[in-house]
């Protein structure tokens, strides 16, 4: 039986900035999620689990860093002690990671309006563009 309770989002540190002035026709953006970051540790009923956000852009425009914990909480003692073993293997449970993603996505986002960049909108599927006499196609475009 699953008892966890809940997974909150904390951020500890936050650090974003514009690295060009004007925008490039097109920008890719790579992302990567470092969880843990350090040593997850319990709390009375919460297992904390520190991580690191890192949003880049190339060619580079903008670069976003957020730092801060997934606390994890459960009136269940061993499904916290369980869940430990599972990160001490490297197997973070999809819900923490998916938990963690979305909120930091969404940070950047915000993030990204107030510095004037386009955001970072991964895997949006696009509708086809279709040319005069070339074949359709799709995938991610950015619009600036």
């Amino acid at each position: 039986m699953n008892t966890l309770l809940g997974i909150a989002v904390q951020l500890s540190s936050i650090n974003a900035e514009r690295l060009a002035e004007t925008m490039p026709p097109k920008i890719q953006f790579n992302i990567n999620l470092a969880l843990p970051s350090n040593q997850p540790f319990m709390r009375n009923n919460q297992f904390i689990i520190p991580f690191t956000f890192t949003l880049t852009s190339m060619p580079p425009v903008v670069q976003i860093t957020l730092r801060g914990s997934a606390i994890v909480s459960s009136n269940d003692k061993n499904e916290l002690k369980k869940l430990e073993e599972d990160i001490k293997k490297k197997r973070v449970p999809p819900m923490i990671v998916q938990t963690i993603f979305t909120h930091m996505i969404a940070e950047s986002i915000i993030l990204s309006r107030s510095l004037g960049t386009p955001p970072p909108l991964p895997g949006l599927p696009q509708p086809p563009v279709q040319g005069l006499g070339k074949k359709e196609r799709s995938g991610p475009q950015t619009v600036i």
